[in-house]
């Protein structure tokens, strides 16, 4: 069995994406932050298990999405939970316009992820 992409266009996009983030995160751990060993690591796997096409992409894609959509998410709630107690939204603007960009991505690789991607036999050709 292996993962099939039928839209070419979101498959490359997720590969460029997880590219950047890759770099990013090696950035941070070179810069001392050695929880971005932990973000490194996930994506190293994304991507062996993308270039492989292997049956378990689906999944890791899947639950990588929803990752990426819990941990901005919750940090969007909590600074909304801030502005409606009376802070300050000037100095959490670009904070919360990250978190957005970040929970967008999520949804959006979420969702091509389940209507563009499936689980085939693999061809004996």
């Amino acid at each position: 069995m292996e993962t099939v992409f039928k839209n070419k266009w979101f498959y490359r996009l997720l590969i460029a994406y997880i590219f950047l983030l890759l770099i990013w995160n090696t950035y941070m751990v070179f810069t001392g932050n050695l929880l971005g060993l932990i973000a490194v690591v996930i994506e190293l796997a994304l991507l062996y298990l993308l270039f492989n096409k292997h049956r378990l992409a689906k999944t890791a894609i899947h639950f990588w999405a929803i990752i990426m959509m819990i941990g901005p998410g919750l940090s969007i709630l909590g600074k909304l939970i801030k502005v409606a107690t009376g802070d300050d939204l000037n100095f959490m603007v670009d904070s919360l316009v990250q978190n957005l960009l970040l929970f967008t991505f999520g949804l959006i690789i979420y969702y091509f992820n389940k209507k563009t991607v499936f689980i085939a036999e693999r061809s004996q050709f």
